[in-house]
This record gives structure tokens, C-alpha cells and sequence, in this order.
């Protein structure tokens, strides 16, 4: 029985595109194409050996067990990635030496995080699927690179966070052209504050916000009633037990309601999702005294240690239940009018906390956003890089240091 890195170095070899593939090989293959086309909620084991053209009792033979053939895919999708990102720090040797401009240094960032986003979803959707260590490692260290070698190497750090953020964000489809677009307007956003400590404007990403909820069609009603109490319910499933806790009969088994009057009220699972991942925002990001709150005045470094401290800890479930939302809708039809609405969703929550930092200026969403991307970023390298006494702080620090106001 060959070894799990044989078994990986076979997937990837340039001679297999046109031999008959192994078992192995197939079953991987099978796997990376389900993680990038079907729902979370519809991947089974009789989905993998079904596309792969094996028997279920294959996966035994060949992995042992599901989790290693996922190990498996994995490893084989780093690889693979590691590849292109070498090829496209390459693509940028050119540039060593002469002056980059502000617009390039956006086009360029822009366009890898499409591309790594859009043409190698496939690689995208495994590292989001099987996060590691070793993921988290190899894609910090090509976004840092990445940033040197395009003359920003003073916001290494920030950058390499709002990447690895706002490229999972980019997997969200909605609108390939509104989308692109967004990004776009993000990263310029980020780039003028770094750079020349001006706001860019936000006129993208409030045309995509309204056009998003016109089709999600009435996502941000009021919530009362019944319905607020459904979203109670919802948004204590979804931080005590992510995605697959926020169903329709646990919702019902919560408020002692009636699983017919939980359908009538939410409508659809995806409506269910949206009233979950806003009523939790509400909830755990600004309390329950939302306008109090947004009221009070922290100072600049106050309100960056205390971010600091919430996202590394682990202490903000919202970031958590984003993540789950995310995973859970990247794929199937019947999600897409989400995808939009959560792709460009207001952060009050992330509004107030940059506005503290900045001491008192209210920010742009275009600003917002590539914030938002920082702090997921910041979120990812706490759960899954491999910890290193004070390292992962440190850094972090860094990052959100451009924000602090000094005055």
C-alpha cells in the first residue's frame, strides 16, 4: 500500500492528466470537485465514491477511514497551490527595483486575490474546507511576499491578514461582475489609507448592497414579535453549534413553538441563516442597547487592545458564525440571493470599533469592509496557525497598528 505523500505526489504529477487514474487519485479528485461545487450540507461519503466511480468499501482500503481521505485532499490541494503561487510571485519579478504606483499595487493585489478566489476555486475551496497549520503557514507567507515585492512590504502584515479575509469573502458568488468590482473598491480603500491616510469612496459597495437586498427581498425588515424570538432562538443555535444547529425543528424545540409556525414565520432555511446571522450580530457585537453602545467613547489603543483581545481569545462568536455561514453557502442555487446580502452586509459592530481607532472619524464601508477582512484574517492565524508564544499577537498588532490614531 503506497504512503499518503506517494499518494499525493501521484495526484499532482503532470503525467497523470493523461494516464487512467488510480483509485486513490480518483477518490481525491472526486473530493476536491465536491468541496468546490456542492453545499456543506449535501457532502457525503456515497457523494465522494459516487463521483469518483468507486465502492464505498474503497475509501477503507485506500485511507483507512473519510478523515484521512480529506487529509488526503488536502495535502494534495497544498501542493498544488504552492505551485501557483510560486508562478505567480514569478509573474511579478518585473517589478523588482522600479517604482510601483498606488494603481497597480491595487490591480495587482485585486487580481490575485480574484484569481486565487475565481480560477483556482478549487484550491481555494480546500483550504477553507480542511484549514491547517500548514495552509495557514504557506498562505500567509506568499501574501507577505507578495506584498514586498509590490512595494507595500511596510503593511506586510496588514495585508497578508486582509488577503487571506477578504479571499474567502471573494468565494462568496453572487454578481461576478458587482463582485469583482467590490473587491476592487475594497482593496483601493485599504491601499489610500495605508499609503496616504485618505478615505476612498464607497459608492460600489452601496450599489451592490441595495441591489444584493432587492433581490434577497425585505432582508433587513424589523424584527418583533414572534419573528425576533425565532432569531433569538436561531442565533443561540448558530454560536453554540454552528451550521448544522440552526434547523427548523431546533428552532421549534427552542421556543416551544410549533415547527409549522417556525416555517411560516422564517420561510425558507436560508431566510433562517440571514435572521441567525444578523440577530447575533446584534446580539453579541453590539448588545442588546445598540444605540447606547454605539454612543460610548473608547480611546484609540483601549479599543485595539480589547479588539485584540476578543479575536485572538477566541471571544467573538460572530467571527465564528460567519465562517459557518460562509462554508455552509458557498455553493447550491438556492443560496445565491444570500450569498449577496452577506457578502456586502452592513458592520455596525466593526464601524464602531474602527471609528474608536481612528479617534472619532467615521469611516467609509469601503474602509470597513477591508477592516472586517483584517480581523477575520487575525481570526484564522488564532485558530489554525501553528502558536508560537506571543507571535500571533504580535503580529496582529501590527497589522491593526496603521488604524490607531495618534493624535
Amino acid at each position: 500500500m503506497t504512503s499518503d505523500r506517494e499518494k499525493v505526489r501521484y495526484w499532482t504529477d503532470n503525467g497523470q492528466k493523461n494516464a487512467e487514474k488510480s483509485t486513490q487519485s480518483r477518490l481525491i479528485d472526486a473530493l476536491l470537485d465536491i468541496w468546490t461545487t456542492m453545499p456543506a450540507e449535501n457532502i457525503s461519503v456515497r457523494a465522494v465514491v459516487g463521483r469518483a466511480g468507486a465502492a464505498q468499501s474503497a475509501i477503507h482500503y485506500h485511507f483507512q477511514n473519510i478523515e484521512r481521505l480529506y487529509e488526503c485532499a488536502s495535502e494534495a490541494a497544498l501542493n498544488a497551490a504552492q505551485g501557483w503561487w510560486e508562478d505567480r510571485l514569478s509573474a511579478l519579478d518585473p517589478l523588482a527595483g522600479r517604482p510601483v504606483s498606488a494603481q497597480l499595487q491595487v490591480s495587482v493585489l485585486t487580481s490575485t486575490i480574484c484569481d486565487w478566489a475565481v480560477v483556482q476555486r478549487r484550491l481555494a475551496m480546500a483550504s477553507r474546507r480542511m484549514p491547517s497549520a500548514a495552509w495557514q503557514a504557506a498562505m500567509q507567507s506568499f501574501w507577505l511576499d507578495l506584498a514586498r515585492r509590490i512595494g507595500i512590504g511596510e503593511y506586510a502584515e496588514t495585508i497578508g491578514f486582509y488577503a487571506a479575509g477578504e479571499a474567502a469573502r471573494h468565494l462568496l458568488v453572487w454578481d461576478s461582475l458587482l463582485d469583482r468590482a467590490l473587491l476592487e473598491e475594497t482593496t483601493e480603500a485599504l491601499l489610500t489609507w495605508l499609503c496616504a491616510r485618505r478615505f476612498a469612496g464607497d459608492d460600489v459597495r452601496l450599489t451592490h448592497r441595495d441591489l444584493a437586498r432587492c433581490e434577497y427581498r425585505e432582508p433587513t425588515r424589523p424584527l418583533a414579535g414572534d419573528t425576533l424570538v425565532m432569531a433569538e432562538a436561531a442565533a443561540g443555535l448558530l454560536a453554540e453549534q454552528g451550521y448544522a444547529g440552526v434547523t427548523f425543528r431546533a428552532v421549534a424545540a427552542r421556543t416551544g413553538a410549533s415547527l409549522g409556525k417556525v416555517l411560516h414565520l422564517c420561510g425558507s432555511k436560508s431566510e433562517l441563516l440571514r435572521l441567525a446571522l444578523h440577530r447575533l450580530y446584534e446580539r453579541e457585537a453590539l448588545g442588546d442597547a445598540r444605540e447606547l453602545f454605539i454612543a460610548q467613547t473608547i480611546s484609540p489603543q483601549v479599543m485595539l487592545d480589547e479588539l485584540l483581545d476578543a479575536v485572538l481569545s477566541g471571544g467573538q462568536p460572530v467571527l465564528r458564525a460567519y465562517d459557518e455561514i460562509e462554508l455552509a453557502i458557498y455553493n447550491g442555487d438556492e443560496f445565491r440571493a444570500l450569498r449577496g446580502v452577506v457578502r456586502s452586509m452592513e458592520d455596525p459592530s466593526r464601524t464602531w470599533s474602527l471609528q474608536q481607532m481612528l479617534g472619532g472619524k467615521t469611516p467609509p464601508a469601503s474602509l470597513v469592509a477591508a477592516f472586517s477582512a483584517i480581523i477575520r484574517g487575525i481570526g484564522f492565524d488564532a485558530r489554525f496557525a501553528e502558536p508560537q508564544a506571543g507571535v500571533v499577537d504580535w503580529r496582529a498588532r501590527q497589522a491593526l497598528m496603521p488604524f490607531v490614531s495618534q493624535v
